[in-house]
């Protein structure tokens, strides 16, 4: 069994340039998916998860295009979530893009928190505490390598 990855805070903080050009078009993929699931809704013919493979009987060409649409970036999320996981961060909230990664801190584990629109990875939480245990990561001060 693999050991578990430590990130450092220096190591997080290099990874938030890329996750906010990330969180950037998942955001952006979101918004299309819900436009076009409420589309679909409307016409009665919204996808459910395992319905990929199935034309719905007696959608009209419009319907199947936009269906097609749809699950093409379901995949294109699914890529941009793999795009997150790839630099050691775990998702905890992906509306609004929220991700933690594991940290150590005075002999205990920690995790380093950053949220979309958040310049650097400027706070830290107990691996319990979540989103709202978040505390600054100047408290750490004098105690981090």
């Amino acid at each position: 069994m693999p050991s578990k990855r430590y990130f450092t805070l220096a190591e997080a903080n290099a990874q938030v340039q890329r996750l906010h050009a990330v969180f950037t078009q998942v955001m952006q993929v979101r918004m299309q998916l819900k436009a076009l699931y409420e589309r679909l809704d409307r016409a009665g013919f919204a996808p459910e998860q395992g319905d990929e493979d199935e034309l719905p009987e007696g959608a009209p060409p419009h319907v199947l295009r936009d269906r097609a649409h749809f699950y093409g970036l379901v995949e294109a999320l699914r890529e941009q979530v793999d795009l997150i996981h790839d630099t050691g961060a775990q998702i905890k909230d992906i509306e609004i893009g929220l991700v933690d990664w594991p940290g150590r801190a005075a002999d205990r584990d920690i995790l380093w928190c950053w949220r979309f629109g958040e310049p650097e990875v400027a706070f830290w939480h107990d691996p319990d505490a979540g989103f709202d245990g978040r505390r600054p990561v100047s408290e750490l001060d004098g105690i981090l390598p």
